[in-house]
């Protein structure tokens, strides 16, 4: 429950909201809000202390797990405050139906019983609240902290030791190594620096110590080098601290304390001289100062030395990584299958003893695979199993999960180090992946919504830019090697989390969360979020697990199984019945044929897919009253005949995929949807036109249109969506996309993928500014890319896929300065030209640092 935090600051941010205080007009109960208020303030100021004394007190684990478990109720009883806001407002902009319904809404709903109930369940909160603040002050003296350190301590209160044991040759670095000693070339020397930078930046446990420990000891490295220094940096980036190690760490003595005189003293000391000086472990960004002045202190003070002086940086941060202007970032990958099985090996067995336990060694492949090639997994577990020569011991290391070791064991405590390193607002975001299967491929746009649609993503504005938030969250988590980032087409991205990454969100995230990979054994009325799949169903008789029964205050469900949905309608219908608090409900590719009505009472309902419902011909038009829906997919749902009518009172809609048999939608659709930021439009066969009132969409971000194959112009007015930046358009053979003035200003983004194009449709150069990425795939017809292309100033991704009869790139490729990745495939001549060297249209393109033909590197 490391996150207790951040769903405390979530319920005092809604409290303060302006949201709240109209509704404590509205509603009355002022006085209890006011003293819960007062109360989580209170218990907020310990819960920093709390956080970092559980993992040596397992009883505080379970205190802030009770702190989280009430904050969450006191989000569900102010869901239902505004619930009701929000429904007048939809009522009262109804003119059509604003008389019969405002007046039905007022007789069945009294505003004096309502807020007496309400009173009273927010005292009970408080009260609860109340008492186990007492309790975490009384029973485990907790320290009040009233602000936040920047750099959470570690678990033991000691400073972290990266040094690794650097005993002869270091298994599978020889590439590595090569590359960061090739850089002290005095030729690669810099021009401007005397001293030049180069950073290593990796997760925790990869060997980043390791790899610098064996160039810093490199027989010829010492020789090239007059001074040798190795500062371990840690957490603190503190310049008095650091000249004094660096003084230290020249053999030298400190004559004083004064700052000035060391600084003076330091550079007599390297001045003139060939020096290298590694600093170890610099990952926390925010002491180093995000505007580079303490960096910059220090660099202006190392500058002194000869011009092939050298620093090596090695970070767990790739924020860090850039921040330090290094020559050369190198990241640290995992080792390769063959040197991961060496490394095992070499610390399971002696020497030479592993010919004789052939039957252990195929264990041991799949323990290696386990450890996906980080060097402290694949050492620890070796080390593990080095006295054991049973195979049922092998076998329990194999398939046992590895958050199960102790809270201490070398692996859990490395990746431990960097989701502690982050702030709180990224904790449950991070957390909230365990739900999800090993070896998942996320895509940005699915766990954006969920964390949107539980509360994760925090902003003060009515039109925030969630995706970009979202994406923002991603590449944090990517840059601390918590996410392993797969493809990036700017405006979304897919990325992999690694198996022993998935363990540790496991592990923060117990009792919460209840995965395929995890149940817990206990607490199950405090998990909030559960993950299915059809064979979780298939063998109970009543069709509903025990493990969720027991989860009577759920917000998620959702469906894992990338094969089948959830097909039992006793399933859902109990669902939809017993956990009235669901913020999140995945039923994708289920055979339902329907959807119960009583969908309608979920009033906390935020996301809600329901891709591949092949066989829902209606929806309920109950599904209009989900005025907290920010996320509703409709994804090739074929036989979904139309619309519901009142579909636009979901006034709170984010995200919007429509499949539907219609040929236009229902007047009003768009109207009113005004938060509209994602509109996915698919495989509506009969749809004949979007309709002119796309034009109210000004918060869209992104329209994508597939699969409309009577679909024959874009909207005359789409000019009027400002805020568009993500533009594509898939298999719609009708649709004239050459039509001038119908451009859209702005674009980032732009895909297609139409058999008859035979030209880029000129309105994209009314982006030329702006666009960064753009793919252009299975255009049969395609002859030739316009000349205007070198307009794009912006332009970083160009792909270009499966258009046989492109034979050529247009002259003023080489102005393209900011291409960076250049993909062709399914181009036969095409990628004949583009062949490193020898092809005709080489000299347009050898400026672009990534370039693949045909999946394969040039």
């Amino acid at each position: 429950m490391e996150f207790a935090t951040s769903v405390a600051e979530s319920v005092l941010g809604r409290l303060a909201s302006y949201a709240a205080q109209e509704i404590c007009l509205a509603w009355g109960a002022q006085l209890e809000l006011q003293k819960l208020k007062e109360t989580l303030l209170d218990i907020k100021d310990f819960l920093q202390d709390a956080e970092e004394k559980q993992v040596k007190n397992p009883i505080i684990s379970r205190w802030l797990g009770d702190v989280r478990d009430v904050c969450n109720d006191a989000e569900d009883a102010l869901d239902e405050y505004e619930f009701r806001k929000l429904r007048l407002k939809v009522l009262i902009n109804d003119h059509w139906r604003v008389k019969r319904e405002v007046h039905q809404f007022f007789s069945h709903w009294n505003p004096v019983v309502f807020n007496f109930k309400m009173g009273h369940k927010l005292k009970r909160i408080r009260e609860r609240l109340v008492q186990i603040d007492n309790d975490g002050k009384t029973k485990f003296s907790l320290v009040q902290q009233t602000e936040v350190l920047p750099a959470p301590l570690r678990p033991d209160g000691s400073k972290k030791e990266t040094d690794s044991l650097l005993e002869g040759h270091v298994v599978g670095r020889d590439g590595d190594k090569e590359k960061i000693i090739h850089l002290f070339d005095d030729t690669l020397s810099s021009s401007v620096d005397n001293v030049s930078v180069i950073s290593i930046f990796g997760l925790a446990g990869l060997g980043k110590t390791t790899l610098a420990k064996s160039v810093y000891k490199d027989t010829a490295v010492e020789k090239k080098f007059d001074i040798r220094m190795w500062v371990c940096v840690s957490e603190n980036f503190n310049i008095h601290t650091l000249v004094q190690g660096i003084i230290a760490a020249t053999k030298q003595k400190c004559a004083s304390e004064s700052l000035d005189l060391m600084k003076r003293g330091l550079q007599d000391i390297l001045r003139d001289k060939k020096f290298l000086l590694v600093l170890d472990d610099v990952w926390d960004i925010e002491s180093i100062g995000v505007t580079n002045q303490k960096w910059s202190e220090l660099k202006t003070l190392l500058d002194v030395g000869a011009k092939v002086s050298k620093i090596i940086v090695t970070t767990r941060n790739e924020s860090v990584a850039s921040l330090v202007q290094p020559i050369h970032r190198h990241q640290l990958e995992g080792l390769s299958r063959e040197d991961s099985m060496t490394l095992f090996k070499k610390n399971a067995f002696n020497k030479g003893e592993e010919s004789h336990y052939q039957h252990l060694i195929k264990i041991g492949e799949d323990i290696v695979k386990k450890c996906g090639g980080v060097p402290l997994a694949l050492a620890t577990l070796g080390s593990l199993l080095h006295s054991e020569r049973e195979r049922r011991q092998w076998l329990h290391v194999r398939d046992n999960e590895i958050w199960s070791l102790p809270e201490n064991d070398n692996i859990m405590a490395a990746l431990k180090l960097s989701y502690n390193a982050l702030p709180p607002h990224l904790k449950p975001c991070f957390a909230f992946c365990s739900l999800f299967p090993k070896d998942y491929q996320f895509l940005s746009e699915e766990i954006i919504s969920l964390w949107m649609a539980q509360g994760f993503l925090k902003s003060l504005r009515e039109n925030e830019d969630f995706t970009e938030m979202g994406l923002d969250y991603i590449r944090q988590f990517c840059s601390k090697s918590l996410f392993q980032l797969e493809v990036d087409c700017k405006t979304s991205v897919q990325f992999k989390i690694h198996d022993l990454v998935h363990d540790l969100a496991i592990s923060v995230a117990r009792v919460d969360c209840s995965s395929i990979n995890f149940r817990p054994t206990s607490a199950f009325e405090k998990v909030r979020h559960v993950s299915i799949s059809e064979k979780d169903l298939s063998g109970d008789v009543a069709g509903v697990p025990a493990f969720i029964l027991q989860s009577e205050k759920l917000r998620t469900i959702l469906n894992v199984d990338s094969e089948a949905g959830i097909s039992n309608q006793y399933f859902l219908k109990t669902c939809i019945l017993r956990f009235k608090y669901l913020r999140a409900l995945d039923v994708r590719r289920s055979t339902l044929e329907e959807l119960p009505s009583s969908i309608g009472n979920l009033i906390h309902l935020r996301y809600l897919n329901l891709d591949f419902n092949e066989k829902i011909k209606q929806l309920p038009s109950s599904i209009c009253k989900l005025l907290n829906l920010q996320f509703l997919s409709l994804g090739r749902c074929m036989a979904l005949e139309e619309l519901p009518k009142g579909i636009g009172n979901l006034i709170n809609l984010r995200y919007l995929y429509i499949t539907t048999q219609q040929m236009y939608f229902p007047k009003g659709v768009f109207r009113r949807l005004t938060l509209l930021q994602s509109l996915f439009i698919g495989t509506c066969a009969n749809l004949k036109s979007l309709g002119e009132e796309i034009q109210y969409l000004t918060n869209l971000r992104q329209l994508s249109i597939g699969f409309c194959g009577n679909l024959e112009s874009l909207p005359p007015n789409m000019k009027n969506l400002t805020a568009l930046h993500t533009l594509g358009i898939v298999n719609c053979k009708k649709l004239e996309l050459m039509r001038s003035g119908e451009g859209i200003n702005g674009l980032r983004s732009f895909a297609v993928i139409i058999s008859d194009l035979e030209a880029l449709p000129n309105w994209l150069q009314e982006s030329a500014d702006t666009l960064q990425s753009m793919h252009i795939s299975k255009c049969d017809n395609l002859t030739a890319l316009p000349e205007w292309l070198q307009n794009l100033t912006l332009l970083e991704q160009l792909t270009i896929g499966d258009c046989p009869k492109l034979s050529a790139l247009p002259q003023g490729m080489h102005r393209l300065t900011a291409l960076r990745k250049l993909g062709i495939a399914g181009c036969p001549e095409l990628s004949k030209r583009c062949k490193r060297e020898t092809g005709e249209d080489w000299s347009k393109i050898k400026h672009v640092s990534k370039i693949v033909l045909d999946g394969r590197w040039p």
